[in-house]
Order: structure tokens, then C-alpha cells, then sequence
């Protein structure tokens, strides 16, 4: 018995100690749970017990330059989701026929939405408050839970593609290219919630009242992109586009003092509205055969902002830079008379290179006259006497291997040569831009140097950051990098680049009125077979106190006016200096008398009678006629062109009596006819003339076969084609 008792004292002692130790364990368990993990499990008990809604916060606005054009913004919509827990089994295929139907969505997509094992579905977002209003009516006269109608927002471009590669889009919930993207965090603003109770299959309770906390919207910016100027910068780069059959061509639009990005753009463009829709009727017609990785690449490459992030070879627009090299280090001045000589080519490291002009030569030159001439020889011989390290140090100097620094993503670095590699050949092309690569921005921020006394300015696009409620406040200031020449190079550059659209290769870039200073570009892209220029010009007005620098690029034109940047560009950037001017109200330098051309401006006669109207009209010098009998007591309505443009004398101002349709024509093609000649075919097919310049016919606006109303003004540009490269 007592070995017995002994035997149960044993056993009762480790049970003992086993229920002792599984009691430690609870109780460090307990602990654990409730001290060490009180927060990760009080979390997890609220999450249980509580489902959360986000509510979107409203995006920043991105106004234009003036603070007044509303360029992006942000509209309210509205969002549907589900608690598919919440939603009775028996009910789920009537609901989701129902939504379908409402919200123009696939039955069998709302369907698998609803039979999922999830606390909360997105059925719709950005929906409409039409389509809203009907899925509430819907579930109240059902009396079905478990479906909600969220306040959420949608993102809308009021200007349609208007600097759409300069704004970019937003995705999901997140901007996705442009500014939309590079401002991220400072548009998008802080999301909201609406936070209610739930039992432990995650059906909402009864009686539980819901919890909002507000959403902080995001910050508007303002941007130094002029919504008119940007206008205007995409028109002209769409019809040096379209006429000259290019693959895609780049502007950007400066002011020279602060590096303010007036406008920049792209073409072929893109809608923001409907980023992932293909736009151009080109990829349009082929997009279904499309492979999905073609589809893609497609439109990434629709998106790109090509003026910043394509680097191309820029041809004589980059001599610009060699001249600042050689007048800083004193190898030459701008007018030593004969100094450099072209004899059409010039054969370096066993190379020939030729000059544009080839087998003509230009003879002897200074300088002044190889900018004029944009002759190649010239700024060869000019780098010879500069030097490969010296000449690097300039390019150096130009942050030429480096980004500008734009608030942008996606900018590309400009291409140089290796220094320490570069031979003789290679410092010889690159005198004259070819052999390296730089973006149009690059150009365009070269160019502000010279037009605002030497020095390098950071280019940027917001001007201005503030909240909606005008607590906070950001202005950027203007970043001036470093002087990379003096005033005297400056200003002597600037002085042979207005020669240079007076005198020389760039006369298609002559405004009537303003001062213009500018430098023609063909550059090329590959060699052999695969060879494609690039046609460019930039240009400074008004050389008297510069305000805006203009950059166009057109690659791989295919057109009649062939591929020189004289002939296709200039014309473009003469075109979009005179209307931005005029639009920032720039004053002229010297009148129409002044030029040579006698014009008047035309008067309102529009509310008058036709005799009145006439006396008036002849008395300026002009004509009146109609497409109807004009009676002397009939009252004009309107007339065409309105009054306030200036014109030849012996114009024809066109009325109209009645509300009869506008009488239209088409324009005829004008090219390389001489002016007389094409004032006298214009006259004939019932319109007006504008005549910059003088000689054979460089471009028209607007271009050739557009049906435009009877007594429109057609500008014509025109050069001596012999001067052109």
C-alpha cells in the first residue's frame, strides 16, 4: 500500500508539474498576446469589426500662365461598390443584370464581383451622376443592402490635347507622365474614409453610425505655359508636320531671361482625356493587327515627349556654341575679313567633309559671313585654331553632356564625345553639329544665352504652387546656372544671327515689324540607306530687347520643300514669332512704311450701309465686293476680314448683306512662284494677300488646297532660293 501511494505521489507531482507548465506557457501566451502584440491584435480585432471606404481626394488643378485657363482638373463622380457578404445568395444574378445594364458593364464580370468572399468590390468607378442616381433608386425600391454609391472624382483635359505631353494623365489613382507625374505629390492630396461597423462574416450591423474623415485635397499649380502662345506653337508644328510628311517634329517656346517655358510640344500628339487610345489616323488603321507588346510600345512612344527626351544631331543651329569658343579665346573676331576660306569641302584625318553648298564654294569669309552662309569649312578651320581641350571645355561649359534640369520627367542627356578620344575628324563635325547629340531643349536653352547676354538659365514649367485655400504659397524662382559667355560674345552673335535672317540662309524667318535673329539646322540621323535629316531653326525677337527664343525641329520630312531647315523651318518659326509677339503685345520695331510695304489697316464697316461702307473702304485704299447685288441702303452684316488686320492697298474687303453661307475656294499651291505671280493667282480665286520678304514663294499659310472662306488673308513667305541651303 505504501509503495502504491508512493506510485499515485509520483504521478501527481508531474501532473502538477505539467499543469504548472502548460499554466507558464498560457500565461506567457497571454502576454505576449496582450502586452507585447496588443497593438497588431487590437488592429486585427478592428479590422474584424470595422470596413473601410477611401474617398478620394480631390487633385490640384494645373492652371496656364495667366492663372485663368484652366488646363487640368479634377471633376466629381461618383464610385460603386459592393459587400458581396451583404448581398442575399437567391438575389445575386438579378443584381448583377441589373448593374450591368445601369452601368454598361458585362453581366458575367459584375457577377464574379458579387459571388467572391470578399468584404468590399469596386463595381464602377467614375461614374456619372446619372448612372449613379439610377443604381440608388434602384436599391432603395428593392431594399437591397450591401450596394454603395461613393462621392470619388475623374481627371478631364478642358483643352483636349493642348500640351498634352506637357501635362501628361493620370491613371487609377496616380499621374502617370508629364506634370501630372513629376507634381505627383503635391496635385494628389490626402484620401478620406468613411469607416462603419461589421459582424464577423463582414456584414455591415444595424444602428452603427458611419465615421467620415475628410479627404485633403491636392495643391493647384500654376505653370508658365501661356494656353494662347502654346496654341499657336501647336498649330505651326502641326503644318510643318503634315506638309512636309514627317515622322515627328518638336518646338519649344523660352524666355530667354528666366528660362519660362512659354509652350513646348510634340506631334503627332495624343488626347489626355483617352491616353490609351491611339490618335493618329496612322497607328489608328493598323492598331487591331497589332501585336500586344507592339501596342504598347506604340503608345509609349505617343506619350513621349520628344523635345526633351529624343537626342538627335542639330546641325548648324549647334555653331552657335563654336563661335562662343572661338570669340571667348580670342582666335578670331567676328569680322576679319577673309580669314577662312570654302572651296565646297575640306579634307581632314584622310576625311573629305563637305560644305551644304558643295561643288559651289563660298570663297573667302570672315566669321560673320560663315554664320550668315552657315558654312561648314568655316567653323572646321574656327576649331582647328580652338583646339580639342579647349573646345571640351566649352561644351563642357554648355552642360552639353548633361539634362537642362527641366521640371519634367523623362529628359534625355545631351550626347558628346569622349575628350580623352576625340580626334581631329571628330572635332571637325562636331564645329558644325553632327557627329554628337542634344535635345531641341538643349537648343532652345543655348539660344537664351546668347539672347540674354550669356548666361545659362534652368528651364521649368511651374511657376506656382498653392493650396485651394491659399494657405500655402510656392513661387519658383528663375535659376541662372552660371555665365558661359560675356555680354560683348553675347550680343556679337546675336548681331550676325539677324544678319543672318536679313541677309542669309534664314530669310524665311522675316516678321514684318519685329527684328528677328535666327540660325537654320540639317541635321542627320544615320548614314547610308538608313540616312534621315532633321530639318531645324532657331530663332531670337526681337533682337532689340529679346523676349522669347523659338525652336523648331522636323524629322525625316518627306515633302517637296526637301529637307533644309531654311526652307521647312524657318518659315514655321518666323510664323509663331509674329502671333506670340503680338500677343504679349510686344511693340513693333519699325512700322509697315518703314519695310517698304504700304499697308493699311481695314475698318469696321460691319452696322453700316453699303454706301457708307464703300466711301470708307475706298478711301483706305481697298475695294468692296459680294457674292449679291449691294444696294446703297442694305445694311452690312458682316464682312471678311475683319477689321483691325492690316493689308496691301488694292485688297478686297468682302461684305455680306444678308445670313446668307460664307462663299469659299480653295488655295492654290504657291511654292517657288514668285511673288507677283502668286498675288495675282490668289486675287483671282477671291483672297487676300500678306507678303513677307520678297522673291520666289517659300510657304504659305494656309497651306495649299484648304477651302477657307472668299476674302481670307493668305500669307505668303518669300526668299531667294538661291540663298537656301
Amino acid at each position: 500500500m505504501a509503495y502504491m501511494s508512493l506510485k499515485n505521489q509520483k504521478r501527481i507531482i508531474k501532473m502538477l508539474i505539467v499543469c504548472l507548465a502548460v499554466a507558464m506557457v498560457l500565461v506567457i501566451r497571454l502576454v505576449y498576446i496582450q502586452v507585447i502584440k496588443s497593438e497588431h491584435y487590437t488592429q486585427m480585432a478592428y479590422d474584424q469589426q470595422t470596413r473601410e471606404r477611401k474617398v478620394a481626394a480631390k487633385r490640384g488643378t494645373i492652371y496656364d500662365a495667366t492663372g485663368e485657363k484652366v488646363l487640368a482638373q479634377s471633376v466629381s463622380v461618383n464610385i460603386v461598390t459592393v459587400t458581396p457578404t451583404s448581398i442575399d445568395s437567391d438575389k445575386k444574378e438579378e443584381i448583377a443584370t441589373k448593374l450591368a445594364e445601369i452601368l454598361e458593364l458585362q453581366r458575367e464580370d459584375v457577377l464574379v464581383k458579387l459571388n467572391k468572399k470578399t468584404s468590399s468590390e469596386t463595381i464602377a468607378s467614375k461614374v456619372s451622376e446619372e448612372k449613379a442616381k439610377q443604381v440608388l433608386e434602384y436599391i432603395s425600391e428593392e431594399e437591397i443592402s450591401g450596394i454603395r454609391v461613393d462621392e470619388d472624382t475623374k481627371r478631364i483635359y478642358p483643352y483636349g490635347t493642348l500640351a498634352a505631353h506637357a501635362l501628361g494623365f493620370v491613371g487609377t489613382d496616380r499621374g502617370l507622365n508629364g506634370i501630372e507625374a513629376y507634381y505627383e505629390d503635391d496635385l494628389a492630396g490626402i484620401p478620406g474614409k468613411i469607416v462603419g461597423s461589421t459582424d464577423g462574416r463582414g456584414r455591415e450591423t444595424p444602428f452603427t453610425n458611419e465615421q467620415y474623415i475628410e479627404p485633403i485635397d491636392g495643391k493647384d499649380l500654376v505653370l508658365t505655359i501661356d494656353a494662347t502662345i502654346q496654341a499657336i506653337t501647336e498649330k505651326y508644328l502641326n503644318k510643318v508636320n503634315t506638309e512636309n510628311q514627317c515622322e515627328y517634329s518638336t518646338a519649344v517656346v523660352l524666355r530667354p531671361s528666366t528660362g519660362e517655358v512659354l509652350a513646348i510640344a510634340t506631334t503627332p500628339t495624343y488626347d489626355p482625356n483617352d491616353p490609351f487610345t491611339p490618335y493618329s489616323d496612322e497607328l489608328k488603321q493598323k492598331w487591331d493587327t497589332m501585336t500586344s507588346e507592339e501596342k504598347n510600345n506604340a503608345l509609349n512612344d505617343m506619350w513621349r515627349n520628344k523635345t526633351i527626351s529624343n537626342v538627335a544631331e542639330p546641325g548648324s543651329t549647334f555653331k552657335i556654341v563654336t563661335a562662343t569658343a572661338a570669340l571667348e579665346e580670342n582666335v578670331t573676331e567676328l569680322d576679319n575679313a577673309g580669314e577662312f576660306n570654302c572651296s565646297g569641302s575640306m579634307k581632314i584625318g584622310g576625311w573629305t567633309i563637305r560644305c551644304w553648298r558643295s561643288p559651289r564654294a563660298h570663297g573667302a569669309q570672315s566669321l560673320r559671313e560663315g554664320i550668315m552662309n552657315s558654312c561648314n569649312p568655316v567653323f572646321m578651320q574656327v576649331s582647328q585654331k580652338i583646339g580639342i581641350e579647349k573646345y571640351c571645355e566649352y561644351l563642357k561649359a554648355f552642360n552639353l553632356d548633361s539634362k537642362t534640369g527641366i521640371d519634367l520627367p523623362g529628359e534625355a542627356s545631351g550626347i558628346m564625345h569622349d575628350p580623352n578620344a576625340m580626334t581631329a575628324v571628330d572635332l571637325a563635325t562636331t564645329s558644325f553639329g553632327q557627329t554628337i547629340s542634344i535635345t531641341t531643349l538643349q537648343t532652345a536653352v543655348n539660344y537664351c544665352a546668347v539672347a540674354n547676354g550669356g548666361y545659362l538659365v534652368t528651364p521649368y514649367v511651374v511657376k506656382e504652387i498653392k493650396s485651394g485655400s491659399g494657405n500655402y504659397e510656392k513661387v519658383t524662382e528663375s535659376k541662372v546656372v552660371k555665365q558661359i559667355m560675356s555680354k560683348e560674345t553675347a550680343d556679337g552673335i546675336l548681331d550676325a544671327l539677324e544678319d543672318t535672317v536679313e541677309t542669309g540662309t534664314a530669310k524665311g524667318a522675316i516678321v514684318n515689324g519685329y527684328r528677328v535673329a535666327g540660325k537654320t539646322a540639317t541635321g542627320e540621323q544615320g548614314r547610308g540607306e538608313n540616312k534621315k535629316y532633321m530639318a531645324g531653326f532657331a530663332g531670337i525677337a526681337p533682337v532689340s530687347n529679346p523676349e522669347i527664343v523659338v525652336v523648331v525641329n522636323a524629322y525625316a520630312p518627306q515633302g517637296e520643300a526637301g529637307h533644309g531647315g531654311g526652307t521647312i523651318c524657318a518659315p514655321i518659326v518666323g510664323s509663331i514669332i509674329d502671333e506670340t509677339l503680338r500677343y504679349l503685345d510686344i511693340s513693333p520695331d519699325y512700322t509697315l512704311q518703314e519695310n517698304s510695304i504700304k499697308e493699311k489697316v481695314i475698318p469696321e464697316v460691319t452696322g453700316k450701309t453699303v454706301a457708307e461702307a464703300k466711301k470708307i473702304i475706298e478711301e483706305q485704299g481697298f475695294k468692296i465686293a459680294s457674292d449679291t447685288t449691294l444696294n446703297d441702303g442694305d445694311i452690312i452684316k458682316d464682312q471678311i476680314p475683319k477689321n483691325g488686320a492690316s493689308l496691301m492697298e488694292g485688297s478686297t474687303i468682302r461684305v455680306y448683306t444678308t445670313d446668307e453661307a460664307k462663299q469659299t475656294a480653295s488655295v492654290p499651291n504657291l511654292y517657288k512662284l514668285t511673288s507677283d505671280v502668286a498675288i495675282s493667282r490668289l486675287r483671282a480665286a477671291g483672297f487676300n494677300v500678306r507678303v513677307v520678304g520678297s522673291g520666289f514663294v517659300l510657304s504659305q499659310d494656309p497651306a495649299a488646297n484648304s477651302v477657307i472662306e472668299k476674302g481670307s488673308i493668305i500669307t505668303i513667305k518669300c526668299v531667294d532660293t538661291t540663298d537656301l541651303p
